[in-house]
């Protein structure tokens, strides 16, 4: 037993996330944390944790084991370098060998035999230790994580200061692997990962002997490397054996049994309701009704089974006649230097362009150049005269976090009515209390449709859409696919998910082919 917990019941704002739910994580179990948008997943990892305390229950952790638990809004030193803040994994081996140095020291120093022996055998002890830990080898592991993870590519003696948001995450998952825990406890790893290292942390998870608790919405990625699920939907958790789509099958098995006694039911509550009705009043039969009735009262009432409110996003097109939306010529991209050589490329009227390339090599950067947030170092580019952009940033980054939902879509668009905007909120599936709480509280998936919801009332014809998929649940990544799919204009996208590229790309554009020469 890693990990046993009773009784958890926890409510975040008005909103009742888990009633008295109980499970264990055992020694080998690699589980899949699943879960619509903003039904307590990540709020489940800071509990387990320890960064939250549940209002209920209670959680039990071997004090034996070791855990790695990832928490992406953890505070770095923005003047370590990646190499020293990987290295500092091994906080505790770097303080037995500075020990071992000052021994080493002290050795030197004396001619008492006496003392030499006393710090030859300390000595000992200490090597042995840093031997067992493969400490020796600490330079080529952090080189192989970091390079797995592609922190290389960034630079391995580059400040924390001047990572983006996605690399520090990437910093500090190849920190937590680093550290070999008997426990790993990862919220969305995936999220900032390209999908060449998001096969590398498959391969890693795969050869990992202990136990994990991952929270996903990558459903490619919980098939590969899960053996247990466990889903978090209506207040309650459900414990599945097998990877994701062994989960779908049984779960679809569950509701089918589900619905068929609950059919069974209704129509023999039905039928003893009928014969009450005919019978209670004839004197003849009067007793046979009221045995009925007590048969009918015993009977344990089945509640309707539940289902989650479906999202919906539709895109508003503004028509454009031109054939050509956008010429890029010789553009070279970066913040301070070119990050690429010059680019050349043109997006077509109703083109669905993936922007491809490795993470860090620049296709964000590529984007915001397109919007005019960052300008072009050289080159140019220029859109048809009546485009109109629509676009979704990878970051979550609002202007005031404490507005709601409702206040956020109201300031951008003033003459819309309150019903037209719950509506639409209601739409993507941002529904009742969730709408006028501050955004800050919300969960990654329900901002993140917060930022759709934005786009969906403007009318455009070129989407610009950075890592849309992330944190987005199954449902709601399936209506994303409908409302791209359908919307009339151009889009370019950057995604690390193939399954959601392979929906709607018609066009490919691979910024690695620009390294060739």
């Amino acid at each position: 037993m890693l990990i046993t917990v009773e009784n958890l019941s926890h409510t975040f704002g008005d909103k009742k996330l888990y009633e008295k739910v109980s499970f264990r994580v055992l020694r080998g179990e690699k589980i899949g944390l699943i879960g619509a948008n903003g039904t307590g997943k990540t709020t489940l990892i800071k509990i387990l944790g320890g960064d939250v305390s549940p209002d209920e229950g209670s959680i039990t952790i071997n004090p034996n084991i070791k855990i790695g638990y990832l928490d992406q809004y953890a505070k770095l030193n923005g003047k370590l370098t990646i190499q020293e803040y990987l290295k500092s994994a091994f906080s505790d081996l770097l303080v037995l060998s500075d020990e071992l140095d000052s021994i080493n020291s002290e050795l030197r120093k004396t001619s008492d035999e006496e003392t030499m022996h006393r710090l030859i055998r300390q000595a000992t002890r200490i090597r042995e230790k840093l031997e067992s830990h493969n400490f020796f080898q600490i330079d080529s592991e952090v080189a192989k994580i970091a390079s797995g993870l592609g922190l290389t590519a960034i630079g391995m003696d580059r400040p924390i200061a001047k990572l983006s948001g996605g690399q520090k995450v990437k910093l500090m998952l190849a920190k937590v692997l680093l550290e070999v825990p008997e426990l790993l406890i990862l919220d969305e790893p995936t999220n900032f990962l390209d999908a060449e290292h998001v096969e590398w942390l498959i391969k890693f998870l795969k050869e990992f002997k202990g136990a994990f608790l991952i929270v996903s919405h990558n459903e490619e990625f919980l098939n590969n490397v899960c053996n247990r699920i466990i889903e978090v939907e209506f207040t309650s958790l459900t414990k599945y054996k097998g990877n994701y789509q062994d989960y779908l099958i049984k779960k679809q098995m569950r509701i089918d049994s589900y619905e068929k006694e609950y059919i069974k039911d209704q129509k023999e509550r039905a039928r003893l309701t009928e014969y009450i009705n005919k019978n209670k009043a004839r004197a003849s039969t009067s007793k046979l009704a009221k045995s009925r009735e007590k048969q009918l009262a015993k009977m344990k009432p089945m509640a309707k089974l539940k289902k989650l409110p479906e999202p919906h996003f539709k895109f508003t097109y503004k028509p454009v006649s031109a054939e050509t939306l956008l010429k890029v010529n010789n553009l070279e991209i970066g913040y301070y230097y070119s990050l690429l050589p010059a680019m050349s490329f043109k997006l077509a009227n109703r083109e669905k362009l993936s922007l491809q390339g490795f993470n860090g090599i620049g296709k964000s950067t590529l984007l915001k150049t397109l919007i005019g947030e960052l300008k072009p170092i050289k080159g140019h580019f220029e859109f048809f005269s009546d485009v109109v952009i629509g676009y979704y940033a990878q970051d979550h980054i609002w202007e005031n976090d404490e507005l709601s939902a409702l206040q956020v879509i109201q300031n951008e668009y003033p003459t819309l009515t309150h019903n037209e905007i719950r509506s639409r909120l209601a739409s993507c599936g941002i529904v009742d209390e969730v709408a006028v709480q501050p955004i800050k509280s919300l969960s990654g998936g329900e901002q993140a449709k917060v930022k759709l919801c934005r786009i969906l009332f403007k009318p455009c014809n070129v989407l610009l859409l950075d890592e849309p998929t992330n944190h987005l649940d199954h449902n709601a990544k399936v209506a994303l696919v409908k409302a791209i799919k359908e919307f009339p204009g151009s889009v370019i996208f950057v995604t690390h998910e193939n399954e959601f590229a392979g929906e709607i790309t018609n066009k490919v554009f691979n910024i690695e082919s620009l390294l060739v020469d």
